[in-house]
């Protein structure tokens, strides 16, 4: 994926999920689906942050991860994030 593409995808996902500002996405190519192999590569962004949940025991630290599909135009698929 070009640099410039994921730089735009990367902005675009922190404006709309702020809690992720400033994390860095781990970048990796998914394979073409075997039905249609001349289908264009998809990438996968994998955000990761551990957060703070207050119990009744006291704080717990909690991972959260976002996941985007990304085409290679830089066009978002899908997002799913964890809670």
């Amino acid at each position: 994926m070009d640099p410039k593409t994921l730089a735009r995808v990367v902005a675009q996902i922190h404006s709309r999920y702020p809690e992720f500002d400033g994390c860095k996405p781990r970048l990796r190519k998914q394979a073409a689906l075997a039905a249609d192999p001349d289908a264009e590569p998809v990438y996968l962004l994998t955000f990761q942050k551990s957060g703070q949940v207050k119990s009744g025991s006291g704080t717990l630290n909690l991972p959260r991860i976002l996941r985007v599909v990304v085409n290679s135009q830089g066009k978002i698929q899908k997002v799913s994030t964890s809670r």
